[in-house]
């Protein structure tokens, strides 16, 4: 089975976003410091700064997503 036609677990796909966003975060970051400032540091800054709206808008789409396919198995 290839990936594109294996259904992605819900919650696996939020902590892989979740970690990418981590990932960009630290990126810059580091950027901006001249230094790897460290997935740990980065974890605890981007939760602290980016968490609640990341989780805001990861369960609106959530629930867009979720309607779409309840709209999709009615008709």
């Amino acid at each position: 089975m290839t990936l594109q036609k294996r259904k992605q677990n819900p919650l696996a796909e939020i902590v892989r976003s979740q970690l990418e966003e981590i990932k960009k975060y630290k990126w810059i970051e580091s950027e901006k410091n001249g230094k790897d400032i460290g997935m740990e540091q980065a974890t605890h800054e981007w939760m602290a700064k980016h968490f609640p709206e990341w989780k805001s808008y990861r369960w609106k789409r959530a629930i867009q997503e979720a309607l779409k396919t309840a709209d999709a198995s009615l008709n």
